[in-house]
């Protein structure tokens, strides 16, 4: 496990403020706001904005720990969208709104009623969305949307609705290129590899302490056969993201983000069963912890985009490239000739 600074002063704080009795609540309804304000204290949200607005100027590679470490915890909010949309309004010269932020670039429908975005990430306790539509921009509230859950059991995420009024005062500009999929991408398949990395730390415990004919049931080999895979999936996992975030400024290379939101929802099926099967019946109770982190991850899997979208996306790109594909990896993805 990666040992610096941030990491450890990250997973200190995550550890004590965001406790599964806290996700809890928070799914269960209560006013995410609380948390907001005491994760704001910390920081971290200003992390990537440049000193001269008053942020600490690290970069992407510098700040991948700790968006790791809220995956670690499953936090049930937009802490690591937050980070990437305030540098991006800041790199816009847009005011930044104390509020937590997430992104809209997928599913979204404009038209003279208003706008609508569907399966907005976190859009139950996000307090602002970034929202982009063909080339229309927008920074909408969330506490002028009309709000529908748009998942499963507990799930965080929302169809938010806005009317035309709110709509019209709340532009931004217009942009030709799309501003947010790869942020989200990113973002998400950070959370994803930090919450398998928990998993995983759990399965193992588990494997070592539940005894079944006198031993460990970590010790027979059919189960320690599932359980190397699962290591070789979050570390994987891990490894994408990490070179996803290798960037000497706030933004992911556009091909990289695709690659770790690809590799991160892959694994995402394969991680979870192979966690319940290790944890037998006990795994999907309420009370066991397992289930916060297995459904999140399942929720974030498809997110912004699955392990099919993104794998297309890069076909596409390779093959509409001009280099052959060895030349595409080495420049796209390993950034040989961009240093």
């Amino acid at each position: 496990m990666m040992q610096n600074s941030f990491y450890d002063s990250a997973d200190r704080f995550f550890a004590q403020e965001c406790t599964p009795a806290q996700l809890r609540t928070i799914e269960q309804g209560s006013d995410p706001k609380p948390l907001w304000e005491i994760l704001l204290s910390a920081g971290f949200a200003d992390a990537l904005l440049p000193e001269s607005a008053g942020g600490a100027g690290l970069t992407l590679n510098d700040a991948w720990p700790i968006m790791f470490c809220m995956g670690r915890y499953a936090l049930p909010l937009p802490y690591a969208h937050s980070m990437l949309a305030r540098a991006w309004l800041s790199q816009h010269a847009k005011p930044i709104p104390e509020g937590s932020l997430t992104f809209a670039p997928f599913q979204v429908e404009a038209g003279g009623a208003g706008v609508t975005a569907h399966a907005v990430s976190f859009g139950l306790v996000a307090e602002w969305v970034l929202v982009q539509h063909d080339k229309q921009v927008w920074l909408l509230p969330t506490s002028a949307a009309i709000v529908t859950p748009s998942g499963g059991h507990g799930t965080l995420d929302a169809n938010l609705t806005w009317s035309a009024e709110v709509v019209e005062r709340s532009q931004l500009g217009t942009w030709e290129q799309p501003q947010f999929r790869h942020l989200l991408a990113l973002s998400v398949a950070v959370l994803i590899a930090g919450a398998a990395d928990r998993v995983f730390e759990m399965t193992l415990a588990h494997a070592n302490q539940r005894e079944q004919f006198g031993k460990p049931i970590g010790r027979f080999q059919a189960l320690q056969q599932q359980i190397s895979e699962v290591a070789e999936l979050v570390f994987g996992a891990r490894m994408a993201t990490e070179m996803a975030c290798r960037s000497q400024d706030w933004r992911p290379a556009p091909m990289l983000a695709a690659l770790a939101k690809s590799q991160t929802s892959q694994a995402v099926a394969r991680v979870s069963a192979v966690a319940h099967a290790v944890h037998g019946a006990i795994g999907v109770t309420h009370e066991y912890d397992l289930q916060l982190f297995t459904r999140r991850l399942n929720e974030w899997a498809r997110v912004g985009g699955g392990h099919a979208y993104w794998s297309q996306q890069l076909g596409h790109e390779v093959l509409n490239s001009k280099h052959i594909t060895l030349d595409f990896i080495r420049s796209e993805l390993f950034l040989e000739d961009k240093h």
